[in-house]
């Protein structure tokens, strides 16, 4: 018998329990583009530059330039964050390969110009889909967001970060 009331104890001790630890998971909601796009932030511009290593584009703001490079950074390190693990990122020190494209992993090797612009109202980050490594500089005005390219890809890279350029200046972030 005592057997039977320590189990119906047991039993009814945890039925009639309450926890006093509650469990809530929070989860980080992706930042909407608006919070993204630099092209969001008044007084903001865009043009675009062929550099030695590959494309940059120029942002100049007559507006809060903290947050234009709080976005760029963003910007910038989603970027590299997702070309790495396509493969070692250019370092712009690079010499053009003798016959073959080395350093080319798991991502597409045709001409990155003639693609439509990604969806960056989502990122974007996700807009330069050449393999290249991206990192912000200053410049009269505002920022640089350059993009510097294995030596095979220049003319590639180039010509997207001219055609982005365009599109963000018309269109900002949103679609095409």
């Amino acid at each position: 018998m005592s057997k039977f009331w320590f189990i119906a104890v047991a039993v009814l001790g945890a039925c009639g329990s309450s926890s006093s630890t509650t469990t809530t998971t929070t989860t980080t909601p992706t930042a909407p583009a608006a919070t993204l796009c630099p092209m969001d932030l008044p007084g903001t511009s865009v043009t675009a530059t062929d550099t030695s290593t590959g494309g940059a584009l120029v942002f100049r703001t007559t507006g809060d330039l903290a947050a234009l490079r709080a976005r760029l950074d963003g910007w910038a390190e989603r970027h590299n964050a997702r070309h790495a693990a396509m493969g070692p990122l250019p370092t712009g020190a690079e010499t053009a390969p003798a016959g073959g494209h080395d350093h080319h992993h798991h991502h597409h090797h045709g001409d990155h110009a003639a693609k439509p612009a990604a969806p960056v109202a989502a990122d974007p980050a996700l807009m330069i889909a050449a393999h290249t490594r991206a990192e912000v500089g200053e410049v009269d005005g505002g920022l640089q967001l350059t993009f510097v390219a294995f030596p095979d890809q220049l003319a590639a890279v180039q010509a997207e970060v001219r055609g982005h350029a365009e599109h963000l200046a018309s269109t900002g972030c949103g679609a095409p």
